[in-house]
This record gives C-alpha cells, structure tokens and sequence, in this order.
C-alpha cells in the first residue's frame, strides 16, 4: 500500500514545477489510463458540482489531465500498489494546485505588474462563463460554418456531444464502445487529437488551448480520454471562430445572435440601419424615451499576452477593436443629438433605401452606448473605461453571454428598469470596484447585494475587489437553462 501521506508531503515539498512533472511522469506511469481517467475526471466533476469547495482551477486540472493520461503505463510497476481513487483523487489535486501556486510565484517575481498579472491568470487558468444552454443556441447559428470546418454539424450532434462531455460513466471511452456509440455519427474523429501529436513540452513551452483548438479530447490505439466538463465546448468554438474560413461571417452571426437574444426583452429593436450619410449601426432598440445604440465585435484574443510589451500589446488590441466599436456607438448618439429628428433607413444606397426607423424630439431621450462582445477581453472589458477616452468612457463593454444573463435575472428583480438602472451604474465611470476573475458577472452580483451601499462608490485611495460569490446570484439562471436545454434535447431526439 503506498504511503499516500508522505507522497502528499514530497509534492508540497517541491520549489519548480519540472519537479512536479516529474513527479508526476513517474507516479501515474504506475496507473493505467482507465484508473487515470476514473481519477482525472471525477476530480474535474467534484470541480464542476462544487466550485466552492473544490476552488483550484478548472482548466488547469483539464489539461494537466490531457498531458499525465499520455503517459505509457510502467509494466514493470502496475499492479504492484493498490489503487486507492480517494487518495488518487487527492493527490491530483494537490499537484493542481501546487503548479498553480508556483507558476503564481513565478511570475510575480517576473514583476509583472497587477493588472497584467490578472489578466494573464484569467486568461490562462478560467473558462468564460458560457452556460452549456448558450453553447447549443450559439452552435445553431455556426451550422453552417461548423459543418464546413469539421465536416460534421455540431449543432445536430449537440446531444450525444453533450452527453459525453457530462457523463459519469466510461471515463475512459474503449474502442468497442466508441463504436458501438457513435459508429453514425460521421468525421466525429475529426473533433480529437492523435495523441501522437502532443508531448508535455507542450504543457511547459506553449499554450495548450492552441494545441487543443478545435478539439474535445485525445485519440489513443485503445480508446479515447475526454475530460468531462462542457466547457471544453470553447475550444469547437474557437476552432470555429480562428479559422480563416469564419472570416468574413462570425461578424455577422454574432450581430444577429445578438439581435435575437436582446430581442427576447425589447419589442423595438433594429438591425443593420444606416443613417442619412450612410453610417452603419448594428442595433438599434428604442424604448419609451430610452434609444440603445449597440455595436457587435467578434474579434478574440489568440494568445496569452506577458513580458515587457504585455500592457501596449493588449491596448493595441483593446483600440483596434474596443475603441473602434465605441466611436460607432458615439456617432450615433452625436447623431441624434445633433439633429431634432432623425430618420434610419435599410440601406446605404440613396436611391433604393426605405426608412425603417424615425425618431422625433431626440433631445428628450437618454441615450445609452454598448459595445458587445464574444469575448471576455481580460479585464479590458469589465474596466474598458479605464482606458477609453473621456467622450467614450459612458460606454458597456460586456460580452453577449454576460449581458443575457444579466437581462434574465434583471427582468425577475424588478422589470427591465433594473437591467436600466445597472446600465447607469456600468456607465458612471466607477473605478474602485473589481472582480477578482474580471467577471461581469460579479460586478452585477455585487451591485444587487447589500455590500454594495457599504462601501463609497468612488474612492481614489480604495479598491474593492469583489469575489466570485458574487456570481451565486446567477444560479437560478443555471438551473432554469438546464432544465430548457434538456426539454429541448428531448423534443430534437423524439
């Protein structure tokens, strides 16, 4: 029986994660990739069920997984110990959050500065909080391009995908039940990874959600290791949304995405107008005296961003596709401002254009700016008037995801003047307050919750920094959404 306090003892004990990678070579070669597996992602399931308790990284724990069931079994050492799946599940963990703790240690002593070091561990360590719901919505409007791109409909084959991100049994997928599973389902092969095609230098010297892009799990002779969470869904929709083919198209499904999600809580709303000169703007809602101008962006981050050029990298970034979408949401507003009465139309072409949209007294209306976004663009979103322009920093910067959420749970407080009422707050440039994951999510948390009136709103020698507890007000909005992907799952597969 191996003496798991003292293997718990040894891992803590380490200074430098090659030594726990070595460790780690030499400890799971003693397993097979059944028992690994079983261990692997019952730990990612214990992560996903209880966030609270089991609060290491999720991602983390998804590819330290991929890279440790690479590993070929020891002959000469299997069997000799008795697997113990508690302690198994316990050391993994602790080797999580080991890494975790020295790659933190590693890099504050690269003297990264705080908000780059933020940015870097959001990015490299969280999921974007995409409900699972909101996968298989967005994937219907991606069909066509998923189709082109894998060679298979993602958003048809979302049921059986879905349940074997979520499911509980073979955690490690043997050939015969692959085949006997999803034997129908053509070019699935094409969303794994040969496993030949990945080492652990890979862990150490690149950025595996590049080397997973586009991909759920790896392809071994034997079977297949999928972790077991749907977040793994992001990498099918980056793999959608990096491909060149997507191009000139991600644009516009996210406009219209956009379009009928909002449009499920304002009547009044308009897509693609153009003004008098021909000025584009992407949506339009009117709603008694209020007018919402809202520009799509679907732009992503590729990479993870460190070292000197960090801060001007992602502010290049941040301009070229942040500020760009501001100055479209200000051209309307100047607009209206500047003119009594104004007059949208379907076109840009003066000759067969029909007016759409007219709105009269336009200097009694309160005018609203929001850029949305696919992305969670670091913390650039959620404190983008840090660094906007004075004449911009009345602007949302929220991605779609966030934004729907925040609508739902809004409307089931008090109506749509609470989501109105959190826009003012979102747009009065408060920048004492911080998410801890740079979370739109708990900003809104945070607002509606009686912490909020504890603490003055802006305060140039205070910063508040608010936890993901926060964010527990959406649960609700979990429950409900699962609950409506399984009825709809249900009704696609009768």
């Amino acid at each position: 029986m191996a003496d798991y306090k003292k293997i718990m003892e040894e891992i803590n004990s380490y200074t430098d994660i090659a030594e726990v990678i070595r460790f780690a070579k030499i400890h799971y070669r003693k397993l097979n990739r059944i028992e690994r597996a079983q261990i692997f992602n019952q730990v990612i399931q214990d992560r996903q069920k209880d966030s609270e308790e089991f609060n290491f990284s999720l991602r983390l724990s998804v590819e330290l997984s991929s890279m440790f069931i690479l590993y070929k079994t020891n002959i000469m050492t299997f069997g000799k110990c008795k697997f113990d799946l508690a302690a198994e599940k316990e050391i993994f963990i602790i080797i999580i959050e080991k890494i975790y703790h020295l790659e933190s240690k590693k890099v504050i002593n690269n003297g990264l500065e705080r908000n780059d070091f933020r940015r870097y561990f959001n990015y490299k360590y969280d999921y974007p909080s995409i409900h699972a719901y909101e996968y298989f919505k967005l994937f219907q409007y991606f069909d066509e391009l998923s189709e082109d791109i894998y060679g298979l409909s993602v958003n048809r084959n979302f049921y059986n995908l879905l349940i074997l991100l979520a499911s509980t049994n073979n955690l490690y997928i043997k050939n015969k039940i692959l085949k006997e599973e999803f034997r129908k389902h053509k070019n699935f092969d094409n969303l794994f990874i040969d496993s030949n095609e990945i080492n652990e230098k890979m862990f150490i010297k690149v950025n595996l959600r590049t080397v997973f892009k586009g991909k759920l799990g790896i392809k071994f002779s034997d079977g297949l290791y999928v972790p077991r969470t749907h977040h793994l869904f992001e990498n099918i929709l980056r793999g959608i949304l990096e491909n060149e083919k997507s191009n000139d198209k991600k644009g516009d499904v996210l406009e219209t995405y956009s379009k009928d999600i909002i449009g499920n809580f304002f009547e009044d709303i308009y897509h693609t107008l153009y003004d008098n000169k021909g000025n584009e703007q992407d949506l339009i809602i009117t709603f008694e005296d209020i007018i919402l101008f809202i520009e799509c962006k679907s732009q992503n981050f590729k990479s993870i961003f460190i070292g000197k050029d960090a801060t001007s990298t992602i502010e290049k970034h941040f301009k070229d596709v942040i500020v760009k979408a501001c100055k479209q949401c200000q051209r309307g507003k100047d607009y209206l401002l500047n003119n009594n009465n104004v007059i949208y139309y379907n076109s840009n072409n003066k000759k067969e254009r029909k007016e759409v949209l007219k709105i009269s007294k336009t200097k009694n209306k309160k005018i609203y700016k929001i850029v949305v976004v696919l992305d969670e663009y670091l913390d650039l979103a959620e404190l983008s008037n840090r660094y906007l322009e004075e004449k911009y920093k009345d602007t949302w910067v929220v991605n779609i995801f966030a934004l729907q959420k925040i609508l739902w749970i809004s409307t089931r407080i008090n109506g749509i003047n609470t989501f109105f009422e959190y826009l003012d707050y979102r747009t009065q440039n408060y920048l004492a307050i911080e998410s801890l994951h740079s979370d739109e999510l708990a900003q809104f948390g945070y607002w509606i919750s009686p912490n909020y009136h504890l603490y003055p709103r802006v305060v140039s020698n205070l910063n508040i920094v608010v936890g993901n507890r926060f964010s527990n007000v959406f649960e609700e909005y979990d429950s409900y959404f699962f609950k409506e992907l399984e009825q709809e799952l249900r009704v696609i597969n009768e």
